[in-house]
């Protein structure tokens, strides 16, 4: 008898510390979801409806500025509603399909942002409307842009609560399973969200190099281009000459060496002249010194017509422009094999090979069949003709 209480009591104190944990991630998930659906809600009432009803002449009226936060007010009520019942695992059920109003939100929200942006400049009332809102104590200061973010980081922390939840939650309990489904289609849209802010910050990336550049000669901006890093290196001429700083822009297939334009001049004194651009499909990367901890490095980049020579005073700086070097090569030698290996489309399948020459053989034995009958039928119409 002893012995069962004593093997009791840790389990028992592991589901008393699992209940207090959930407790208090439940408390808090209330708490901060009362404050989002009142955000929610402001921001319908002062910008979406208010909007509409002062500006209902413009194209952007129908679409609304504010993306699908209207439509969020009615979900986030029902799962708030949930929440204060303790019914947090079926209101994340219910909540779970309407997960794609999210994905939808992340998808716009960028190009609401542009056209919002435009009709500041072209509209001067719609310019002192934005500037009134904003002004507005319930917003504490936050801009519509900031507003716009919250969806998107509100589905962020229901995967850190949904988390919490799980790990708290004993697996024989009913609610489990809902739970883990809520959690994993969480966790579907917060992939999407993150996959696409990655792309809206290298998009950002790709156009601001792209306004460093001097002339529009080097196109930056390229689908499925991505910048990895940038910096100054020195160039090492071959025949001995001064050794030349050079900023270096490394991107997912090329490298770009540019060099300062002349600090006086008026229009580009804060720009880059490109001198060169490389494909890293034809670079072969080779650490020349930086082997021990000293100071500085030297790499050499090998290219079918030219081999440039880098090197820097900083060897931590230079190791990393290595690994990146290094690993922006090997990936993109990967997605080509890879591209290679799959059947492309008009490509024939090795059982198509070995049939052909049957295939040839069978279309010469046609040929030689269809001369023959004609042939024939020739011989036939000469006797008729001369009967």
């Amino acid at each position: 008898m002893m012995r069962s209480l004593t093997a009791e009591s840790p389990v028992r104190d592991q589901r008393r510390r699992w209940e207090r944990k959930r407790g208090r991630t439940a408390r808090e998930l209330l708490e901060t979801e009362r404050e989002y659906v009142d955000d929610l809600e402001l921001i319908t009432k002062l910008y979406d409806e208010v909007f509409r009803v002062r500006c209902g002449s413009l194209i952007l009226a129908q679409e609304g500025i504010c993306g699908t936060i209207p439509s969020l007010v009615k979900v986030n009520r029902s799962l708030l509603m949930s929440l204060e019942r303790d019914m947090a695992p079926s209101g994340f059920q219910a909540f779970s399909q309407y997960l794609h109003l999210y994905r939808k939100h992340a998808d716009c929200i960028d190009a609401t942002r542009h056209a919002v942006q435009t009709q500041v400049k072209k509209k001067k009332s719609f310019a002192r409307f934005m500037k009134l809102q904003e002004s507005r104590p319930e917003f504490r200061g936050r801009t519509l842009e900031q507003l716009l973010e919250l969806p998107l980081q509100r589905v962020m922390r229901y995967r850190h609560y949904l988390m919490d939840l799980v790990e708290n939650t004993f697996p024989d309990r009913p609610d489990s399973a809902h739970l883990n489904g809520a959690l994993q289609a969480v966790c579907h849209v917060c992939d999407h969200i993150e996959n696409m802010q990655q792309l809206q910050e290298n998009d950002q990336q790709l156009r601001r190099v792209q306004k460093l550049l001097k002339g529009r000669r080097t196109r930056i901006l390229s689908p499925g281009r991505r910048f990895i890093r940038e910096g100054w290196l020195s160039l090492v001429p071959p025949s001995g000459e001064e050794v030349k700083h050079r900023m270096l822009f490394l991107f997912s297939d090329i490298l770009l060496v540019t060099a300062p334009c002349h600090p006086l001049h008026p229009f580009n004194a804060e720009k880059f002249c490109c001198r060169a651009v490389y494909p890293l499909v034809e670079c072969q990367v080779e650490k020349v010194l930086g082997h021990t901890q000293g100071q500085g490095g030297l790499i050499s980049l090998s290219f079918k017509r030219e081999k440039l020579l880098f090197m820097s005073s900083n060897q931590q700086d230079m190791n990393g422009w290595y690994g990146s070097l290094v690993m922006a090569v090997r990936k993109l030698h990967t997605d080509r094999c890879t591209r290679t290996d799959a059947p492309q489309k008009g490509q024939r399948t090795m059982t198509e090979l070995q049939n052909v020459p049957a295939a040839r053989a069978l279309k010469r034995h046609h040929v030689r069949d269809d001369r023959s009958v004609r042939k024939q039928h020739g011989e036939n119409m000469e006797q008729n003709l001369e009967h």
